[in-house]
């Protein structure tokens, strides 16, 4: 199975591309980054992006196949409101568009292509709700997934789109006792990559993946993947 991958260069997404290369049933990635990563893999093909709002018809040649995209790829912080919206809002919502539009509609098998947006357990999309603290980024990434949602609906035959919303999310070293994880909705970096990579894979029953849902079943995912090992 062929992927594509953003964020690669980020904490939780450079953990995704590191499950994705020892994973059994992907055999391309292509990585969409602003800048080379410090990795060789016979898997792996790191395509530069200058235009994050008008893919170039070659990276588009060389992502066609693919039939996942996990979008790890946005800021919490950056150096203007405007500078924000865009890179977490514009370059995703233009990214699955176009994704649906060249990878799946003309796919005779019928295939639907899987976004995969990792979003945050704060996010908010109801913009009249007051917010304490973090206001304007949880209010984009919920802009974001309600745009997800209505794009899907509008490329219902060619689209699927998945939103994770992790909570604390902890190195995989990290010395927090797994026993109080749910009760701080914390998880581990491992486990929150191996269950966004296989949503990519087989899809899930809900839209919603709540930091419950990905912790539980991405443990459960990682013990069935090291038996197999």
């Amino acid at each position: 199975m062929k992927i594509i991958l953003t964020g690669a260069t980020g904490f939780i997404g450079a953990e995704v591309l590191h499950s994705a290369l020892r994973h059994p049933r992907i055999t391309s990635i292509i990585a969409l980054s602003r800048r080379q990563l410090p990795i060789k893999h016979e898997k792996l093909t790191v395509l530069i992006v200058s235009d994050w709002l008008q893919y170039s018809p070659q990276i588009l040649q060389a992502c066609a196949g693919a039939e996942a995209c996990i979008w790890s790829l946005g800021v919490a912080r950056s150096l203007s409101p405007e500078q924000n919206r865009k890179i977490n809002l514009d370059y995703t919502i233009t990214a699955a568009r176009t994704f649906a539009e060249q990878f799946a509609e003309g796919d005779g098998e019928g295939k639907k292509f899987r976004f995969v947006y990792l979003s945050g357990m704060l996010t908010e999309r109801d913009p009249e709700k007051k917010l304490w603290f973090m206001r304007e980024a949880r209010l984009i990434r919920g802009e974001v997934e309600s745009q997800l949602m209505e794009l899907q609906k509008e490329h219902e035959k060619s689209l699927l789109t998945y939103v994770a919303r992790p909570g604390g999310v902890q190195a995989r070293d990290s010395f927090f006792p797994a026993m109080l994880q749910p009760m701080f909705r914390a998880i581990t970096v491992d486990d929150l990559a191996v269950k966004m990579l296989d949503t990519a894979i087989n899809g899930h029953p809900t839209q919603i993946l709540e930091v419950n849902v990905l912790r539980v079943e991405g443990k459960m995912i990682k013990k069935e993947l090291e038996k197999g090992q």
